[in-house]
């Protein structure tokens, strides 16, 4: 029996969506035969996901932990550099500038609005994640007989130690999956953007194989590397929603529903509150008819009302707290319409795929997605396209996508006062591709491959 050695910051039953991806290929790997064991950090104060909790019957799973020295110093740094951030970090209005590259206006998240403060947290960061793999260094030298290791980046504990392990076994396949991109354009800061970079430059080079979560990230690859990446998509596991109470929120009002976070505003669904308030003015949608669902963050919500605001919509925002995974899940199956936010830009490739889409697939309801930035043809709107499970709206697009939009709207509010229902015909064969089980069938392909 093949052994698989997986690493990650998130697992289960960390309730994040960070943690879904490489717990679903865990959960398959050894459905299909393989020996799994993962390596991944400690939480605290983190609430468990029940879902995900049940999948990892069976994996053995070795924990990292920050030291208590370096925990004293982040108590400190934190109490240090919260009168500093907290003023800049509510600010919003303080967020949009024009890029350089770009010569546009854009939204810039905290840590690339103020770049010094930024820099230092990302500093911190990083030596966190050093902290988090000294812990278990001395495990790894004692750990063998692995075919198969799988790093997944979302932070850069996976890379430390797929570095220090790949040195010291040469023989085993050294799988770098990018989760999230390892530089990202709109949140690592000008002047510490050298280090990710280190960081890629080493992967292309070294890894076996590379698993990119979208074509963009695999597009960040350079060609003389390139013949190592293969691109694998997040995707959903219908098991998931087993006893999802599916019964709708209520028959006399179109309701939306949005459940994750807006990432400290650069996800904007103003276009959609827009669309909503010309319906309203042109009485197509009447007063009360609608019903705006958000779960997550309080803060989040606050700014998810705020983009309502600006359209005289904040009243009809509805705040549901923050929910476990599932009832999150029973939350977008009583709604009629899912919301979904993303941004991408061009100079950047692309590639942004928000994770939360390939969740709402399994909700039997149609999605709106808004996606914002520069890209053309951004790979959210082609599955969105692709699998016909709803409408995309890219910003660079907005001429004909705006028009687009709000007579989607206007279609789906007309289904729900004629037949209690939207209407919802996704392209199944499509959406077939995103289960987890095929996936993770394309995943052991590729390591089969790499054993030849």
């Amino acid at each position: 029996m093949d052994k698989v050695l997986l690493v990650c910051n998130y697992f289960a039953p960390d309730n994040t969506i960070a943690a879904i991806r490489v717990t679903k290929f865990a959960k398959y790997l050894k459905q299909y035969g393989l020996k799994v064991d993962c390596i991944t950090e400690m939480k605290r104060n983190l609430p468990e996901d029940e879902l995900l909790k049940k999948d990892i019957c069976g994996i053995e799973t070795i924990y990292a932990s920050n030291s208590a020295m370096f925990l004293r110093f982040e108590k400190i740094f934190k109490k240090c550099i919260a009168p500093f951030k907290e003023k800049r970090f509510s600010n919003l209005n303080n967020r949009k500038k024009i890029n350089p590259r770009t010569g546009h206006v854009e939204f810039y998240p905290y840590e690339t609005a103020y770049p010094v403060l930024g820099s230092i947290e990302y500093l911190v960061g990083q030596i966190r994640q050093i902290d988090l793999y000294r812990s278990i260094k001395k495990y790894l030298e004692e750990l063998d007989n692995y075919e198969y290791l799988i790093t997944s980046y979302g932070d850069s504990f996976s890379y430390f130690v797929g570095k220090y392990f790949h040195r010291h076994h040469k023989k085993t396949v050294w799988l770098f999956d990018v989760r999230d991109a390892v530089y990202r354009y709109k949140f690592t800061p000008s002047y510490v953007s050298l280090i990710p970079k280190c960081y890629e430059k080493f992967i292309w080079k070294n890894a076996d194989g590379i698993i990119g979560v979208s074509k963009g990230i695999c597009r960040r690859v350079p060609p003389r590397n390139r013949k190592k990446v293969s691109c694998i998509t997040n995707g959903y596991d219908w098991e998931d929603r087993k006893g999802t109470n599916r019964e709708k929120i209520t028959c006399n009002k179109l309701t939306f529903a949005f459940t994750g976070s807006m990432y400290g505003g650069l996800m904007d669904l103003s276009v959609l509150f827009r669309a909503v308030a010309d319906l309203m003015r042109k009485k197509v949608f009447t007063q009360g008819s609608i019903e705006f669902y958000f779960a997550g963050n309080l803060s989040a919500f606050e700014i998810f009302q705020s983009q309502a605001g600006k359209y005289g919509l904040s009243r009809y925002c509805e705040y549901r707290g923050k929910l476990s995974r599932q009832d999150a899940m029973t939350l977008q199956s009583g709604a009629d319409i899912l919301l979904c936010a993303s941004y991408d830009y061009q100079e950047n490739e692309g590639g942004v795929i928000t994770g939360k889409i390939f969740e709402y697939m399994t909700s039997g309801c149609p999605v709106i997605a808004i996606i914002t930035g520069d890209i053309e043809k951004s790979e959210l709107a082609d599955i969105v396209r692709k699998t016909n499970i709803g409408y995309a709206y890219e910003v660079s697009h907005h001429k004909k996508d705006y028009e687009g939009l709000k007579q989607y709207l206007e279609r789906q509010y007309k289904e729900k006062v004629q037949n209690g229902r939207v209407s919802y015909q996704p392209n199944m064969e499509e959406l077939g591709r995103y289960d987890y089980q095929v996936l993770t069938k394309q995943l052991i392909k590729l390591m089969t491959k790499l054993r030849k």
